[in-house]
């Protein structure tokens, strides 16, 4: 008898505020507060929800977690060499 095999967890490529403060080694309070600064990853809104994607989350790790306006400084910067 052939066992099935399971196939891999699939990796979410949306992230709530929990699962993102997560990712980020921060709890759900201080992310919200950088929130409030302008100091987390930009995020979106999908209906009610606010998503981060998970690209962007290890892009704002990888640039040392930069305020908003020089995250997105730094993305235009990345769209612009492509």
């Amino acid at each position: 008898m052939s066992k099935i095999k399971a196939a891999p967890p699939i990796e979410p490529l949306l992230l709530r505020a929990k699962d993102a403060a997560q990712a980020c080694g921060l709890s759900v309070s201080t992310w919200y507060s950088l929130m409030a600064q302008g100091k987390a990853a930009p995020s979106l809104k999908l209906g009610k929800a606010r998503l981060w994607r998970r690209d962007l989350l290890e892009k704002y790790v990888a640039w040392d977690c930069p305020n908003i306006d020089r995250f997105e400084a730094l993305l235009a910067a990345e769209e612009a060499k492509r």
